[in-house]
């Protein structure tokens, strides 16, 4: 069928692309360093935490911010993590894009759960 070989033909274009191949290379690098590497997961979750948190529509929560963003600067002083943090940023990015454009195409095909 035609949409699955181009769903293929997309994870081909994604496997190839610029985006994760430097994410690719960033993880290989902090893979080696145990320190930086619980630093950008301890991150990475601690970032999690606080999108879920709004996204389930509890309040900001301010402590839990600076604390990330401390993480963060702290993060942007090891060029490791800090290449490994911007690839992943990019590549989510990019992923964020085609979904939505994914999700554009179709929306009109899933506008029925909303609808009333």
């Amino acid at each position: 069928m035609l949409v699955y070989d181009k769903a293929h033909e997309l994870a081909r274009a994604l496997k190839h692309s610029d985006e994760y191949r430097a994410l690719l290379a960033a993880q290989q690098a902090i893979a080696a360093d145990e320190q930086t590497l619980k630093m950008v997961k301890e991150f990475l979750a601690k970032q999690m935490e606080l999108e879920y948190a709004a996204l389930a529509g509890k309040g900001e929560d301010k402590a839990r911010a600076e604390q990330l963003q401390k993480l963060y600067e702290l993060l942007m002083l090891n060029s490791k993590a800090k290449d490994f943090v911007q690839a992943y940023f990019r590549f989510q990015r990019m992923m964020a894009d085609i979904y939505k454009i994914i999700g554009e195409a179709v929306a009109e095909g899933l506008d029925f759960f909303v609808k009333r």
